[in-house]
This record gives structure tokens, sequence and C-alpha cells, in this order.
């Protein structure tokens, strides 16, 4: 089945480039969007947080916010990723954009540029049009549609410049992965234009690079179909796998880095995209970074490679949400480092809610409440109360807290 899927990839990537033209070309140049460059700092480094699954709505859990301000104090990125479902489904334009404000506003105030792409639920029944009218407004927004027509909305690059700014030594790309399969069901999949766009744009930084591929990293939201062929069943107990009508499930740990944890069935597209085997063959792209699959932290080390031979990896990062379903153990951020002395390989690291807030009885008692969000509004209340509110509400949180833990 891999030997078939590698044959199709080299068609459809032979298809691809046999019908680039140079009206295709024309006036294109992909390293120099019109927006504020991207550049290595002054030591040769970039850091990038990748945010996945913030998913919540226009009153978003007081927790998840704090996390986002943390992180961006921690560890100082030079760009933030949203990589979908950055809000729940969402019924008005007025929810949209107090949901979108809300995990936007802490990047924003710290003076951060932030790129995004859309999940399956962010429009579901308020138009990507309109979150992306909301996005846009901020000036250190570097998201933007490469192409109207493209299938989806958002799909984009943003090169990285070199210290110096003399030219781009490193790009990223964004795609919007889509949400629902109308005609057979299941997740949507990277459409065959955003692929076309894909190698058009990979083609020509390459031409702008000497004829050699420039290093790039891939953000999408729905995990690409391959993670399931790292996937082995066990009949006992394994750990860091998921049980499922009582078999256990893990990835092979040939391929998956130490500490990968599969905690759910991965959930890709209903069809193959087939976009891992056409990175192949363009060999640009070093890893893919996708959520999606909130309770999965793992690095897959894939057989397919890029141009200087390395792995083309599978990178699932924990949901930030504690809206939606996810877990104490589990929720969190990624940080992802890139040197300019090797551009050909990266660092990065899930990174949880308590390791980045501190694992402290506040922490926990804000973690809880974030959970159970109730309570915590009842507590709210009690505040106006003149004179003893906020003790009052301090004493009620705390009580709720150890009786909830008894």
């Amino acid at each position: 089945m891999k030997a078939f899927k590698r044959v199709l990839a080299v068609v459809l990537s032979l298809v691809m480039v046999l019908s680039l033209t140079c009206t295709a070309f024309a006036g294109s140049d992909y390293s120099t969007p019109s927006m504020d460059r991207l550049k290595f700092d002054s030591k040769g480094n970039f850091r990038i947080l990748q945010l996945a699954d913030c998913q919540d709505g226009m009153l978003p859990r007081y927790g998840m916010i704090e996390f986002i301000k943390k992180a961006l104090e921690k560890y100082k990125p030079d760009l933030v990723v949203f990589t979908g479902d950055n809000t729940t489904s969402i019924g008005t334009e007025l929810e949209a954009k107090m949901a979108i404000e809300a995990i936007i506003d802490p990047v924003a105030e710290a003076g951060v540029p932030f790129t995004f792409v859309f999940g399956n639920h962010d429009a579901e029944d308020v138009s990507k049009e309109y979150h992306y009218s909301i996005y846009t407004q901020y000036s250190n927004c570097m998201a933007y549609d490469a192409d109207p027509d493209m299938y989806g909305m958002g799909t984009h690059n943003l090169p990285i410049y070199a210290s110096d700014n003399s030219k781009v030594v490193f790009n990223l790309w964004m795609f919007d992965s889509n949400m629902y399969n109308e005609t057979d069901g299941g997740y949507d999949h990277i459409h065959e234009d955003q692929l076309q766009w894909y190698v058009d744009a990979s083609n020509v930084l390459k031409a702008q690079n000497g004829g050699e591929p420039v290093p790039s990293l891939t953000f999408q939201h729905i995990v690409p179909n391959e993670a399931l062929d790292y996937i082995l069943v066990s009949d006992t107990a394994v750990e860091n796998g998921y049980e499922s009508d009582g078999k256990w499930y893990y990835l092979d740990p040939e391929y998956a880095e130490k500490g990968s944890i599969l905690q759910e069935r991965p959930c890709p597209g209903t069809v193959d995209s087939m976009q891992m085997e056409l990175f192949a063959q363009q060999g640009d792209v070093l890893g893919v970074f996708v959520g999606h699959d909130h309770v999965n932290d793992y690095i897959i080390n894939t057989t397919l490679k890029n141009a200087k031979g390395e792995s083309i990896d599978i990178v699932n990062t924990p949901g930030a949400t504690f809206s939606s379903y996810g877990n104490e153990q589990m929720r969190g951020c990624r940080i992802i480092d890139i040197s300019e002395k090797d551009t050909w390989t990266y660092k990065t690291e899930a990174l949880t809610f308590f390791d980045v807030m501190g694992d402290t009885e506040e922490t926990r008692i804000m973690s809880y409440f974030s959970r159970e969000i109730g309570w915590w509004y009842v507590a709210k209340v009690l505040e106006f109360i003149p004179e003893i509110g906020p003790a009052l509400a301090e004493g009620f949180l705390k009580l709720v807290y150890t009786l909830a833990h008894l």
C-alpha cells in the first residue's frame, strides 16, 4: 500500500510541475509578502509558540487565557501559530469576534507576530471570511490568503530571513486543512489546488535559493493520514497508548520519538491528500505540526525523507482548551526552536499547563475551576458583596476545591 501511495505521489508531483506556466510565476515572489519580515535574531535564533485547539467561546476559560499570557512572557516567541479550532462552534458574529479577541489580545499586547489556520470547528456557524476579518484587524497578524480562488481560506507561507536580512533561509507553510468531507463523511483534507499552490511556491523559493530547497515547517489542523501507518496493536496494556474494544494501540517505538503519547486514535481526513509524499518530492519540509487530537503528544519520524535524507516528521501538539475534552497531564502548547546555523534541523518540546504556570495550589485551583467553570462564576458574583466579597469568594473556591478532592 505504501509503495502504491509513493508511485501515485510521483505521478501527482509530475502533473503539478508540468502544469506550471510562465504566467503562474509572473509577478509572484513568495519570499516577500506585503508585511513586515520575520527574521532570525542577532544570535541566529527563531522561536515559534504553537497553540493548538484553544477551542472556546466568547467568554473563554480564564485558565487558558492566563496560560497564553504566561507562555508569551516565559518563552518569548518570535511568532505564535494558532493551528485551528482556535474557537469552538459559535452561533453569532458577535460571539466569534469576542472569542477571537480573547485569545489574540494577549498576543497583541505582548507585541508578538502571529499567524493562524482554521480547524474543523471554527467556521461551523459563522463564515471563515468573518473570522478572517477579525484576525486581520490586528497589526501583528501575519496571516493572509495566498490565493482567494484556492479551496478553503488562509493557506499561505511565511518566509524567515537571515539575521542580516539578506535572504530567505527558512520558510513556514500554513495550510487550511478544511472541515468535513461532505461526500464521504468524516474530516476533509488539503485539496489538489492547495497542493498545486504549494508546488508553485516551493519551486519559486527553490529558484531564488540557487536551486536548493528552502528548509520549511508545515502547520495545519488535521493530521496527515500517514500517522495511522505507525500505530501498533497489543492485547495487553501498553504505556503511552490507549485502549479500545479490549485492544491497546500505541505508536511504533521504531519511528516515534521517546516520550511520545497516543491517548486517542489520530483522526485524519477521509481522503488521503498525498501531501506527505509530495513534501518528499519537493524535499523542503522537515516536519508537519498539527493539533486536532487534543490528548496526543508525539513526534513520528516517518519513512518519508526530505532533500537532506532526514525524516519528514509528523508532530501532534496537545490542545490548550479547557472547554473541550483534554486532561491535566496533556493540556498545553509547543515550543519550536530553529537555528540559523543549521536550518535543516529543529528542536521542539511540548509543555503542559503546569510546566508553563508552575505546579502550585493556586495553579491547581485555576486549572480545576477553568474546567468546572460554574463554581468560578458563583465566586465572581460573591466578589460584589461589599467589603467581605473578595475574601468570601476566595474562601468559597478553596472550599469547593477541597471538597472535590476529598
